[in-house]
């Protein structure tokens, strides 16, 4: 009479999607490694950058070291979250309102961080060649600060969105 009874198995349990397939440490190291490379990279150049900023600060306004480096960290660190809300935003509606006031903010940022790192590095120079030189190696110093972080700001958004 039962002939077509068949025994039904229980389902196995569906995974959450949190564990769906986790990548291999590997797989995350290939894909974040050259982000964090240059995050290191960015680190030192703005540890450097902050050094002869807060010198540079210190010997024009004859301010006390503390108040020196908070300007610095004030200059190099807008210019590094400027960048990255920019790069972050690029492509969204948000883009507009940021860069609109992030543009000129970069722009004087830039400017005053290029020159006290300039101003800093020559210092203690006293052959004019050198202090061209020096001056010069200072104000690169900003610059390489925002194209590397231009850069990590994109290789980590790309890295996230490859996950």
């Amino acid at each position: 009479m039962n002939a077509c009874l068949h025994t039904l198995k229980p389902a196995a349990p569906k995974r959450a999607a949190s564990e769906a397939r986790r990548p291999s440490r590997a797989s995350a190291l290939r894909r974040h490694a050259p982000a964090a490379g240059l995050g290191a990279v960015i680190v030192v150049l703005l540890g450097l950058s902050l050094n002869h900023l807060a010198a540079g600060v210190s010997i024009i306004t004859g301010c006390p070291p503390r108040e020196a480096l908070a300007m610095a960290v004030g200059l190099d660190l807008l210019i590094v979250g400027l960048e990255v809300a920019m790069v972050s935003t690029a492509g969204t509606r948000a883009y507009k309102p940021v860069a609109r006031f992030a543009n000129p903010a970069l722009i004087v940022a830039f400017l005053w961080s290029a020159g006290l790192n300039g101003f800093a590095f020559s210092a203690a120079s006293t052959v004019l060649w050198m202090t061209i030189t020096a001056a010069s190696l200072g104000a690169t110093i900003p610059a390489l600060i925002f194209a590397g972080v231009r850069s990590w700001a994109a290789l980590t958004i790309e890295s996230r969105r490859a996950a």
